[in-house]
């Protein structure tokens, strides 16, 4: 930041991170609440399609989904091991952009405008397995009365509509900002 900004840009900003930290320790617990109620949401959907899946309770699902939200704990695990180990020469920017496994790390291969890099970021390794988990949870839940790919296939239909909206609405907001 120092060579991009004035130094008492630096100064002020080092000064309200220091005021303010506690804010992000107290703000992510609750946004990652609010993500699992989302995707549990969109899962409850599943009860509609399929007639084996009636009986079960948003709460089954709910666990199913933190039970899933731990890969992207393992992701996180790699980043740091990633950073720490092996690219320990990195920027604020590449801290900031990279996400382990992904698209968003070929980005200058495949496109550089700026509204691409959130859906190139979730393309990845870790965003298959989490699928993958929900799936396996889908059909454990359905008492193994469907096969995989079926529950696969509805874990695409009602948590992969609402990721594809999220994404629409998040890429759309960065191109509202940056224009």
């Amino acid at each position: 930041m120092a060579n991009k900004y004035p130094s008492s840009v630096v100064q002020n900003y080092m000064e309200s991170q220091k005021k303010w930290w506690w804010v992000s320790y107290a703000t992510t617990p609750v946004l990652i609440g609010i993500k699992v109620l989302l995707v549990a949401f969109c899962l409850n959907f599943v009860k509609i399609i399929s007639e084996k899946l009636e009986d079960v309770k948003f709460r089954d699902i709910l666990t199913v989904v933190l039970i899933a939200e731990f890969v992207f704990i393992i992701a996180g695990f790699y980043k740091f091991f990633n950073f720490y180990l092996i690219d320990t020469d990195y920027t604020l920017e590449t801290l900031q952009t990279y996400y382990p496994l992904s698209l968003i790390n070929y980005k200058e291969a495949i496109s550089t405008e700026k509204w691409l890099a959130y859906p190139l970021q979730l393309v990845n390794v870790f965003e298959l397995m989490y699928w993958g988990v929900l799936a396996w949870g889908i059909w454990q839940l359905a008492d193994k009365k469907i096969s995989y790919q079926r529950s696969l296939g509805y874990v695409a239909l009602t948590y992969g509509i609402g990721l594809l909206f999220w994404v629409g609405v998040v890429c759309f907001l960065i191109l509202s900002v940056s224009y």
